[in-house]
């Protein structure tokens, strides 16, 4: 008859859970110290599978989309502190350039008015305009090509003036929709698009939130002016 292998008095394998584990042909359990939980004791194959899952974490978060939380109220009513976002990196790269309206996560670039430092820092801002473009700011309003942009999204009007200036080819105008709270083209122009990280799609925390973001008008009627 066969012959098995050899067993305990209790009809176990004669393993004693402190050596290899048969049929593994791998002793790396047997490296690591006492205090260890089993659970988490990788062993050669459950390393390489983590090692793995991480690069191609990194690789989609680089290349195809990433998660972004909002620090700061430069973007209410359309973002609040703590709100969370997917931010998509295929349209600008494969698609079409930034929209007015599309909501961008980007660094900032170095001017006068950003430091070294603050321009690795990840800012959230809405484009409204793009090259060729002529931006102005009066009266409590933003002013694109002569024609008010009303109060569509923004939370209030703006407290300052920006006498008009052309978008530059290659660079688009950004701005916070809390437009007297926002660090944004405002003070220190125009955005580069080599700048831009992604494209804001839609939110996903809080739960209540979760969906895509308000449209915004690509035309609307002028308001009065204001005196």
């Amino acid at each position: 008859s066969e012959s098995g292998p050899p067993t305990d008095d209790n009809g176990g394998d004669g393993n004693d859970g402190k050596g290899p584990r048969p049929g593994t042909g791998d002793d790396i359990y047997d490296a690591w110290p006492e205090w260890v939980p089993e659970g988490l004791r990788l062993n050669t194959d459950d390393v390489y599978t983590v090692l793995v899952t991480f690069a191609v974490s990194l690789a989609f978060r680089a290349t195809i989309a990433e998660p972004r939380f909002i620090p700061s109220l430069s973007m209410y009513p359309t973002f609040d502190i703590g709100d969370r976002l997917i931010a998509e990196k295929i349209t600008y790269r494969f698609k079409h350039d930034p929209f007015p309206g599309d909501v961008i996560i980007f660094h900032p670039p170095k001017t006068p008015k950003t430091s070294t430092a603050l321009t690795k820092e990840v800012f959230i801002k809405r484009v409204v305009a793009v090259a060729g473009d002529t931006v102005e700011v009066k009266k409590g309003e933003l002013y694109v090509n002569g024609i008010s942009r009303g109060k569509e999204l923004k939370l209030e009007p703006a407290t300052y003036n920006m006498d008009p200036q052309v978008v530059p080819a290659g660079d688009v105008f950004v701005m916070g929709d809390n437009r007297n709270n926002s660090f944004d083209s405002h003070i220190w122009g125009p955005l580069p698009k080599e700048n831009i990280l992604g494209r804001a799609c839609f939110k996903y925390w809080p739960p209540q939130k979760f969906g895509g973001l308000p449209k915004y008008p690509s035309q609307v009627a002028a308001v009065p002016e204001r005196y």
